[in-house]
């Protein structure tokens, strides 16, 4: 195990007094977290290499074909038990396939990971984290069950399942089974949450009627979209969502920022790629300039996240984005119907954002939490001062596990929408 991850563990799970040091949690968090294009070239240049290394077979699971139209979301496909992941101690893995639903509210397969505390279940069983992932990529082999540790393994994944939640981890529709990945596709997305606690269900027959959904970045922006389907669902067993640095005000931000560059690149392509998977209309060229558009076939076909920012930092600025991009009827029109702050939601949100977020900017997340505030959801905004996009995971853990111990305990959650 890494050290590092040894070090903040500890600092979640102790009360000592220092955690409160944000300082300190920084250094700790920072520290493993280093940036791409800061990287040497050597190694830059070795992550598709390091991908391949880390990534697991494709097992016949996963070539199911498309469910029936009448096919009931939730409904298990199959499963197996996974013994190839670098988990802690006494985890135990089993994969999923389910029956999921699309942006346009179509039958779809879905891929998931379900984690297993160690020992026996308490009574009424094991207490359910809903995990979705922050950005992995679009291409098939990007399913973060695909890959030895999980892709985020221990971004908050593993901690989970050592302080005893079994842990749904969904894949996404796409990611695992047969594409196209409808990235940042909210709809999608949080069907796929809802969806594969039923049918882990099915698959573990340990698991308790109660879950709490969590989830970074594009992940954060699925689970205030599974709070808001919960509206109208009305689970029983669903006891709110912890949302950590989503993207929401796309348009805003897509206007506001300054053109990437670096290793930053890599998400454009992930992004025309998700554009075009909900909009067959979009030609990703009135989005990407050409440096851009000569590796999206990498992108689309095998390089996730890392490796997409190693193919693309070099690539000039000048070369990534076509002017007026965000002004493109395709690109306003993915970022409009990708809000996820517009409903009322269901049970409780713990909305966390760090302030040097490089990523996802702290005042958007907080206009989000004004929003939910407005439409009379309870809601919980906290920040954490210099942290930015990952390091928020680890920093935020003990304040996540101390409000998801609290809704599975039945107290009552307090906002702080004043």
């Amino acid at each position: 195990m890494n050290p590092v991850r040894i070090v903040v563990l500890l600092l979640a799970f102790t009360a000592l007094p220092f955690l409160a040091d944000q300082a300190l949690a920084a250094s700790v968090a920072d520290a493993f977290s280093p940036q791409l294009a800061d990287a040497p070239e050597a190694q830059r240049a070795d992550a598709l290499s390091t991908q391949r290394a880390n990534a697991l077979p494709l097992t016949p699971l996963y070539q199911v074909t498309r469910p029936r139209a009448d096919a009931r979301p939730g409904t298990l496909l199959g499963s197996e038990k996974a013994d190839q992941y670098q988990l802690p101690g006494g985890v135990s893995a089993v994969r999923i396939v389910y029956v999921s639903r699309s942006a346009e509210d179509k039958p779809v397969a879905t891929s998931a990971v379900v984690l297993v505390p160690f020992g026996h279940a308490p009574p009424g069983g094991w207490p359910v984290i809903a995990w979705a992932h922050g950005t992995a990529g679009v291409a098939r082999n990007c399913a973060p069950s695909l890959m030895k540790d999980l892709y985020y393994g221990w971004e908050g994944l593993f901690g989970y399942a050592m302080l005893g939640y079994a842990v749904v981890a969904t894949d996404y529709a796409g990611l695992g089974t047969e594409g196209p990945h409808q990235y940042m596709s909210l709809a999608a997305q949080a069907h796929d949450v809802i969806n594969s606690i039923p049918a882990a269900r099915a698959a573990v027959p340990e698991l308790g009627p109660k879950w709490v959904a969590v989830g970074h970045s594009q992940g954060g922006a699925a689970v205030l979209k599974v709070s808001e389907l919960e509206h109208d669902l009305r689970d029983g067993g669903f006891l709110g969502s912890v949302s950590l640095a989503p993207p929401t005000d796309l348009n805003t931000m897509w206007h506001g920022h300054a053109v990437p560059i670096g290793a930053a690149g890599g998400y454009l392509d992930i992004i025309a790629l998700g554009i075009k998977a909900q909009d067959a209309s979009f030609d990703p060229a009135r989005m990407l300039g050409p440096g851009a558009l000569a590796k999206l076939p990498a992108v689309a076909n095998e390089a996730c996240l890392d490796a997409a920012a190693a193919l693309l930092a070099d690539t000039p600025a000048a070369s990534l984005l076509q002017p007026h991009w965000a002004d493109d009827p395709a690109v306003v029109r993915f970022a409009r119907a990708n809000l996820p702050d517009q409903s009322p939601a269901y049970g409780p949100i713990l909305l966390l954002q760090g302030t040097a977020d490089r990523t996802i900017p702290e005042p958007l997340t907080r206009e989000a939490a004004a929003h939910l505030c407005k439409l009379g959801d309870v809601v919980r905004y906290q920040t954490y001062e210099g942290m930015d996009h990952d390091p928020l995971v680890d920093a935020s853990f003990r304040d996540q596990i101390g409000w998801i111990a609290a809704r599975f305990g039945g107290q009552p959650a307090h906002g702080n929408c004043h």
